[in-house]
C-alpha cells in the first residue's frame, strides 16, 4: 500500500509505521489466515508492478477493480468508496463535477481517477464542444491535495474518504463539492499465487464479524462497509 492517503494509509507519528483503515484491515486479515503480516509503503503505481514481480503478496491499497487490472490481478472487495472532487475553500472557481471542461485536475498516478474518471469526464467535454480537461499526475495524494491548495491546480479528484478526510483536518481549506461513483475496492491478488479463495473466505468471515465493523467505525468511515467478499466485481 502506498502511505500517503490518511484516513485509509499513511505513516504514523513514528514516521516508520503505516497506520489507517488498510493496515488494520491487513492485520485483521493475517489473523484469520493465521500469518503474519509484514505492511510495506511504496508508490501507488509501484504496486501491481510489485506483485508481478512476487516482491509483494497481496495489495490493500484502495485498489478499484477494473478490466485492465484483473488481466494480472484477482480481486476480493473489502470496502466501497465513492470519487471526490474538491477545490480550494470558497470554491472561487464555482466549481462542479460538469464544469471541469478545460480546467487543471489534480489526480494521484495510478489510480483510478486517472486511468478512468478523468479522461470519462474529460471525453464528455470534448463531445460537448468544450475544452477537455487538463489532468495534472501527481506521485501521491497529499500532493494532489496541496496542488489545490496552492491554487495550482483548479480541483483534486481523489476516493471520498481521502479527501472527506483531508477537509476534516484542513481547517476548511479543503472543501469536497461533489461525490459520485461509489464502487468496490478490492485486495489485489497475482492470479498465479493460488491465494484467491483463502484470502476470500478469511475476508467474508472478517466481514461477518464485530471486528470489520470496529475498524471501519475507528477511522471514522462506518457507512464503506461491503456485505459479502466478492471477487473481481469491477468498476468498468
Amino acid at each position: 500500500m502506498d502511505v500517503s492517503s490518511p484516513p485509509n494509509h499513511f505513516s504514523g507519528p513514528d514516521g516508520v509505521s503505516v497506520i489507517g483503515l488498510d493496515p488494520d484491515i491487513a492485520k485483521a486479515l493475517g489473523q484469520a489466515l493465521g500469518v503474519r503480516v509484514k505492511i510495506v509503503g511504496i508508490g501507488f503505481d509501484s504496486i501491481i508492478p510489485g506483485l508481478a514481480a512476487g516482491k509483494y503478496d497481496l495489495a490493500i491499497a484502495q485498489m478499484s477493480p477494473t478490466v485492465k487490472r484483473e488481466k494480472v490481478l484477482d480481486f476480493v472487495d473489502y470496502f466501497s468508496s465513492g470519487t471526490a472532487l474538491a477545490v480550494r475553500k470558497g470554491n472561487p472557481l464555482g466549481m462542479r463535477l460538469d464544469t471541469m471542461c478545460g480546467h487543471t485536475i489534480a489526480v494521484l498516478k495510478g489510480s483510478f481517477q486517472e486511468s478512468t474518471r478523468v479522461p470519462e469526464y474529460s471525453a464528455a467535454c470534448v463531445k460537448a464542444g468544450k475544452k477537455p480537461i487538463q489532468p495534472m499526475v501527481l506521485p501521491d495524494q497529499q500532493a494532489t491535495i496541496l496542488a489545490g491548495i496552492a491554487g495550482r491546480a483548479d480541483g483534486v479528484m481523489q476516493d471520498s474518504p481521502v479527501l472527506e478526510y483531508a477537509q476534516k483536518k484542513s481547517d476548511g481549506q479543503v472543501q469536497v463539492i461533489a461525490v459520485a461513483h461509489t464502487s468496490s475496492v478490492g485486495i489485489g491478488i497475482p492470479k498465479t499465487s493460488g491465494l484467491l479463495q483463502p484470502v476470500r473466505l478469511a475476508m467474508q468471515h472478517l466481514i461477518d464479524s464485530p471486528t470489520y465493523k470496529q475498524i471501519l467505525t475507528r477511522w471514522g468511515v462506518a457507512n464503506g462497509g461491503v456485505p459479502s467478499a466478492a471477487v473481481n466485481h469491477n468498476s468498468d
